[in-house]
């Protein structure tokens, strides 16, 4: 018993690659779940409880297939790709919200392993391959990780810090998001890149200074895509208020000339009527129909024309 107990200590102390990969299994299934309400809570999306399922069991799946059968840089383009297709067919998102969804928890976790990673292995004194390969330094750095994660969630909700993307953008404001995404995936492979090589040496003054760039990047590009939207919203709606104005006009023009018209109708009427004509009456009673149907345009006066656009 107590050499069984030897053994599974010294696998558990011991750098030991199958252990770290058999950990990463239920790993996976807490991981996924905290990147699918980041991005819910993020882009503020509306699913329901089969489409969570898919995207949960989906991406852990597809993380655990990288894992276990691709090395890099393969496993990163097959984990891009399949993220991009789970979250297009599941969530239901158009192109741009799938891109974002698919870099955000991408940069989400690596700012949050960039803040705890060096002082972490500082404090227990060992090394980079140690903390990466060995199961008592590994599970309790990745735990303490989603914890962070998952108050991060909790307080994007709290303070409902979402991010909402119009359906319909035009075709500048979608590259400028998608090139600033892009940047953001290519910054994030370079620093894994130079934390994989250079932690052990790094002093924790970069760590916190690299930490800061890193989320700096990430709440000025937030607050970039935002204002960029709400610009284009803005200038969508006002474009709409034009053309809504010119046909205020136009209708008003409409009404000037048909009470300038009303005087002579009424007057003619009361000739017809004071003649006992009522067959030219009628003929006159047919012509008038034709003009008064310019009235039924009249509708789009309607105030809530003026707060929705789209009514028009």
């Amino acid at each position: 018993m107590m050499e069984f107990l030897n053994n599974i200590w010294i696998a558990m102390s011991t750098p030991n690659e199958l252990l770290i990969k058999i950990s990463s299994i239920p790993l996976a299934f807490i991981e996924s779940p905290l990147s699918f309400y980041l991005i819910a809570s993020v882009l503020n999306l509306s699913v329901n409880r089969k489409e969570k399922l898919m995207y949960i069991f989906s991406t852990a799946i597809v993380s655990l297939i990288s894992l276990f059968f691709l090395v890099t840089p393969f496993n990163l383009i097959f984990n891009y790709i399949s993220l991009f297709i789970i979250i297009h067919f599941t969530l239901k998102t158009n192109t741009l919200k799938t891109i974002v969804a698919a870099v955000l928890p991408s940069i989400v976790f690596t700012i949050v392993q960039s803040l705890i990673f060096n002082p972490y292995i500082r404090l227990l004194n060992i090394t980079f391959e140690q903390a990466m390969t060995t199961f008592i330094y590994k599970i309790p750095f990745t735990l303490f990780m989603y914890l962070s994660i998952f108050l991060i969630i909790f307080l994007i909700k709290n303070q409902k810090l979402s991010l909402v993307i119009p359906e319909d953008l035009d075709r500048k404001t979608k590259s400028l998001i998608i090139f600033n995404l892009l940047f953001g995936l290519i910054y994030i492979v370079i620093e894994i890149i130079i934390t994989m090589k250079y932690l052990n040496t790094l002093p924790l003054t970069y760590t916190f200074a690299n930490f800061i760039m890193l989320l700096l990047y990430f709440c000025i590009s937030l607050y970039s895509i935002s204002k960029v939207v709400k610009l284009t919203t803005t200038t969508r709606q006002l474009e709409s208020a034009e053309e809504y104005n010119k046909t205020l006009r136009i209708l008003h023009d409409n009404v000037r000339g048909f009470k300038h018209d009303f005087d002579n109708i009424v007057t003619t009427i009361g000739g017809y009527v004071n003649t006992d004509d009522i067959e030219g009456l009628k003929k006159y009673y047919v012509q008038l129909q034709q003009d008064c149907e310019k009235v039924n345009n009249l509708y789009i006066l309607n105030p809530n024309s003026i707060n929705n656009p789209r009514h028009i």
